[in-house]
């Protein structure tokens, strides 16, 4: 009977201590259950009940420009269009000289689809730092995160300045780990509805700011946080005001850790195709509308400048120099055997470009006046792998020699 009363004991405290770490965090449980039964991979659906609605502008979608005044090639077009059809994709936009050329969408999506941008949310987050540094809510890139992270203050920590964490080279232990560990770091920092804690302190400090590259969405995700106590104001409402409004894009969501909580800046903005090609058309045009610049003096050029960690990284931005035939987002500047195929080099060397997993990709080229985005996923069927270097490429090769540049600033669409 004593065996019995102890096994029932025993029983009781594991249903207590398991009911006590299931409701100190009911999201991360949540979304962990998904991620195990969707080998690996959070559905959208994760984050119900979290999605923090970002507002944009009410204005028309641009108009795609009739073919007689197109300035790339009818067979340019239709093999890029074809090239994405054939590959799983969702939208494809192509902008040049002012113009629309190609809006398409794929397998059920239309111009108001929300898209899940995946690691393109890195990228615009680059560019709302941007913007604060601009309205002065963030003093320069050379400032101390620390000054905002305070959790940070007295620490090895005070010497990463935000430069460091745009340049992917915090110097923090590294994000990525192949683990289903549900009491791990990695899981916890991306999944847990509680993840403030992990962000700013789960991570040590094992190489000197500026000297490692380490691709890591704890940064993305702290850049938010930064935002957010810089700016006084939720990231989704920020990203709204400073960037979306003013470039006339639609809005979307933007996940966060809880209601009320932290955005995943990293990872989980979703807004339909058109908002993220006007945000490369932003970029492409220095960030100036209507002659207005809306980006600190001196941006671009320390945006796109190579990071001394990664050549092929500037601030949370990918070059697209160093050409190499495979590229890894893990290690961008050394060859890689499973990197993402670029079957020759770019045709521009200014070209640069937001890119998410699955393929989600923007090429912007100044020097052309060009931006092509496509949204979709991997793609697996023989024959069909995904050659980054085939859209920008045949696009350039297909502008036409009489093409005279037209206005592409937002302000005029």
């Amino acid at each position: 009977m004593s065996v019995r009363k102890t096994l029932l004991g025993l029983v009781a405290v594991l249903v207590v201590a398991a009911a006590v770490v299931y409701f100190q965090d009911t999201h991360f449980w949540y979304r962990y259950v998904l991620l195990q039964s969707n080998d690996g991979i959070l559905p959208v659906e994760g984050w119900a009940g979290s999605e923090f609605e970002v507002r944009g502008a009410d204005g028309p979608l641009l108009k795609v420009a009739d073919a007689q005044t197109r300035t790339i090639s009818e067979d340019a077009l239709s093999k890029v269009v074809d090239y994405a059809a054939a590959r799983n994709s969702t939208s494809l936009l192509v902008w040049h000289h002012g113009q629309l050329l190609v809006r398409q969408h794929f397998q059920g999506f239309d111009a108001d689809t929300a898209i899940v941008g995946k690691s393109m949310a890195k990228m615009v987050v680059a560019v709302v730092v941007g913007r604060a540094i601009k309205q002065g809510y963030i003093a320069s890139l050379d400032e101390p995160a620390a000054s905002y992270l305070f959790e940070w203050q007295g620490s090895e920590k005070e010497s990463i300045t935000i430069r460091h964490m745009l340049q992917m080279a915090a110097g923090l232990e590294p994000f990525y780990e192949v683990s289903n560990n549900p009491f791990g770091r990695f899981l916890r920092s991306y999944i847990g509805g509680q993840n403030e804690s992990t962000l700013l302190h789960g991570y040590s400090l094992i190489d000197e700011p500026g000297s490692t590259y380490d691709y890591s969405q704890v940064v993305s995700d702290l850049l938010g946080l930064i935002l957010e106590r810089s700016t006084g104001m939720p990231y989704g409402q920020y990203l709204s005001e400073s960037l979306l409004e003013p470039i006339g894009a639609q809005g979307g969501q933007v996940m966060m850790n809880r209601p009320g909580g932290l955005a995943h800046t990293g990872c989980c903005l979703l807004l339909p195709s058109e908002s993220w090609l006007r945000v490369g058309i932003f970029l492409m045009n220095g960030g100036v509308i209507d002659g207005q610049n809306y980006l600190p003096d001196g941006w671009m050029k320390d945006y796109l400048e190579p990071s001394p960690s990664n050549p092929a990284m500037g601030l949370h931005i990918w070059l697209g120099e160093p050409y190499l035939e495979r590229r890894s987002w893990s290690e961008v500047g050394t060859p890689s055997r499973f990197g993402v195929l670029h079957s020759e080099p770019y045709l521009a060397s200014d070209l640069f470009l937001f890119d998410g997993n699955g393929h989600q990709v923007m090429y912007v080229v100044p020097s052309k006046g060009l931006v092509a985005l496509r949204t979709g996923s991997w793609t697996f069927s023989t024959g069909n792998e995904w050659d980054n270097a085939f859209i920008p490429n045949t696009l350039i090769r297909g502008i036409t020699p009489h093409t005279m540049p037209g206005n592409s600033d937002l302000a005029e669409q």
